[in-house]
Order: structure tokens, then C-alpha cells, then sequence
């Protein structure tokens, strides 16, 4: 059987693709019908940027923190396109 040797990197990719997952399943316990969440991956799948379009945004970024994104701190809030921004991640 050949070694193969592991990939410190894809092992983070995974643990944030699985998060990103969550935050889908789980988007409805978080924001109510008049608030907008979307998420971007970043180009080395390292971190996840995470919009909300709501006027408790900084809250929900709390909740996910403690609930989704549990170990990862947001990092960079910015307001840009009429939401709050905050990457989730790995550096």
C-alpha cells in the first residue's frame, strides 16, 4: 500500500467546506425573512467570507461564531454592498 503523505492545507479546506455547509443548513435559525446571508469562498479555500444584509448583523455574526463557526474568530467587519462583512478562517 503506497503512503500518502497528508495535506495539512486540504485537511483546513475540509474543516471550512463542512462549515460552509452548516451555515446553509442551519441559515433559517439564524435570520428571519427579511434578512440575506451569502458566503464566498476565498481563493485558497483557507477562509470564508460571510455577508449579512440585516441591522443585526453584528449579532448574528456572534451566533455563527458560537454556533457554526465555532474555533474561528470574524476578523475584518466591513460594510460594503448594503451588507457586514466578516472573513471566518484560517491563515
Amino acid at each position: 500500500m503506497a503512503y500518502m503523505p497528508y495535506d495539512h492545507n486540504e485537511g483546513q479546506r475540509g474543516v471550512i467546506k463542512r462549515a460552509a455547509q452548516e451555515l446553509l443548513r442551519r441559515a433559517n435559525e439564524f435570520l428571519d425573512w427579511t434578512e440575506e446571508c451569502v458566503f464566498r469562498f476565498e481563493p485558497d479555500g483557507l477562509g470564508l467570507r460571510v455577508g449579512i444584509r440585516s441591522i443585526r448583523a453584528r449579532q448574528i455574526f456572534e451566533l455563527l461564531h458560537r454556533s457554526v463557526f465555532r474555533g474561528f474568530e470574524p476578523h475584518a467587519f466591513h460594510y460594503e454592498g448594503g451588507r457586514v462583512w466578516a472573513r471566518f478562517g484560517y491563515y
